[in-house]
């Protein structure tokens, strides 16, 4: 049985002697192992379509104790075409998020949405402070971990409010955010992600030395 569906490579490492096993966040099917056959081969048409970040169409067949990705067609490799240390860095981080915070064969389209979005993001070389507060708050929320409605009112819970639920375009218009509040607010919602995944973020430390 084969199903075909979008996905992000979250994560890969190699297996035997030519394949590789890779964690990937689907529309359909959510967050799912996979592996992929001879893609380390020389001749492998597959190898430069499965680079973490990478966002493709991938046929999956169903196998007793693993599934087996037998086509993919990259639809666009997030952070290639313009390959530096700190968007490399950015990418990785939001791959890492998602990967410790969902769990495996729970579809979430919201999540995948989430996750390509912002990863576009990120090539747009935008204010990579703010869009990846945004991120977290709405990745939190969309995986019911946070909500801004359960906090007393104040203005930090205005502030996250308007994060998690106004459009980025408008956000990055209206809000001016320091690097040290900046700093506390990630530090604020890594520690929710931590605690609720009871593993660190090993992304975080290239992440805080590029802030």
């Amino acid at each position: 049985m084969y199903q075909k569906t979008e996905a992000v490579i979250l994560s890969r490492k190699n297996f035997q002697e030519a394949d590789r096993l890779l964690t990937i966040y689907t529309k359909d099917f959510g967050k799912i192992s996979c592996i992929a056959k001879g893609v380390r081969k020389p001749t492998s048409r597959k190898s430069g379509h499965l680079e973490n970040g990478s966002w493709c169409e991938v046929f999956i067949a169903k196998g007793k104790n693993l599934d087996i990705l037998t086509e993919v067609e990259l639809k666009e490799a997030f952070g290639l075409d313009n390959l530096k240390s700190e968007k490399t860095n950015e990418i990785y981080h939001f791959l890492e998020l998602v990967d410790n915070l969902t769990p495996h064969n729970q579809r979430n389209v919201e999540v995948f949405s989430l996750l390509v979005n912002f990863l576009k993001k990120i090539e747009l070389s935008q204010n990579f402070s703010l869009v990846s507060t945004v991120f977290k708050l709405r990745l939190l929320s969309i995986l019911g971990f946070f909500s801004t409605d359960n906090l007393k009112f104040s203005n930090a819970k205005t502030l996250l409010a308007k994060l998690q639920n106004d459009n980025l375009n408008t956000l990055q218009e209206e809000i001016i955010i320091s690097d040290e509040s900046y700093l506390k607010l990630s530090t604020f919602l890594d520690s929710i992600i931590e605690n609720v995944s009871e593993r660190k973020l090993k992304t975080n430390r290239f992440i805080y030395a590029q802030l």
